[in-house]
């Protein structure tokens, strides 16, 4: 069932209010602001701006955590430990997003980044049994806690109940299909899982779209991506963007049976 937190339609939205007394400014994202208090390391908030967008989007980020905590929590989703007006309040990670750790030098055993996306695989699968379509999977969606387990974070704008998104994946994620891509359907984020995968496997994106923008975007509307023939779990990859998997559910299972079946032997163990 779907949950929108209040049964009556007439109520004003929340009013917005100023960060927490004692907060401090940490960064501001795409959708919100987060602030910390200076003796708290496991918690971050975060709160909207005076944006129109920013209150939309936490408004749908806030609804979608209340329907995670009334499902129960998932290992690899980030936890929410309370809603507030303006904004949640959220676990904090130790090690960050995964594209600034791999930015600042983070490594990594092969071993560790299959494990991360056969987890990633698990969180996606999840919110998607709750009609939660998450629209922007990358890596700078996903946190490493300091157990350097992931959690997918970041629900600012997403979809839920079939509602369309307000955000979108970045270029070399979203899919080409510009209908596809706005009502974030599941062939959308096989293709987003499909890139993050990638980027966690090579620590790179997959293509240099900062560069070459126009040139990418030809090739995506081609079907033209980059090779994935010396890539663990390559085969599935291409298979996510190629959009073969119904759910993904099989991903995740493909993966399992990679590792266990496969060929990944020497390299899940190095």
């Amino acid at each position: 069932m779907c949950f929108f937190g209040s049964d009556d339609d007439n109520m004003p939205p929340p009013r917005y209010i100023d960060p927490p007394e004692g907060a401090k400014f940490v960064t501001s994202g795409g959708s919100g602001l987060l602030y910390a208090y200076p003796n708290n390391t496991t918690e971050i908030i975060k709160i909207c701006s005076h944006d129109p967008d920013s209150i939309r989007n936490i408004e749908i980020e806030k609804i979608i955590h209340q329907n995670i905590m009334s499902a129960g929590s998932h290992p690899h989703v980030v936890k929410c430990i309370k809603v507030l007006a303006n904004g949640v309040v959220l676990e904090r990670a130790k090690h960050g997003d995964l594209r600034d750790y791999f930015r600042q030098g983070g490594t990594a055993t092969m071993a560790e980044r299959i494990k991360w996306c056969r987890d990633l695989a698990s969180a996606v699968d999840f919110i998607h049994g709750l009609h939660i379509r998450h629209a922007d999977i990358c890596g700078k969606n996903i946190l490493l806690d300091a157990n350097r387990n992931i959690k997918l974070c970041d629900f600012a704008g997403s979809s839920f109940c079939g509602t369309s998104p307000s955000v979108s994946a970045e270029l070399g994620f979203a899919h080409p299909n510009q209908d596809q891509a706005r009502r974030a359907t599941i062939i959308v984020e096989l293709h987003s899982l499909g890139s993050t995968m990638y980027e966690i496997l090579t620590s790179t994106r997959p293509f240099d779209f900062e560069e070459r923008p126009a040139v990418v975007s030809q090739l995506l509307y081609h079907g033209v991506y980059p090779s994935v023939d010396q890539i663990p779990l390559g085969d599935i990859i291409m298979s996510c963007w190629k959009g073969k998997y119904p759910c993904v559910l099989q991903v995740e299972h493909a993966i399992q049976d990679a590792i266990e079946h496969g060929s990944l032997t020497p390299i899940y163990n190095s």
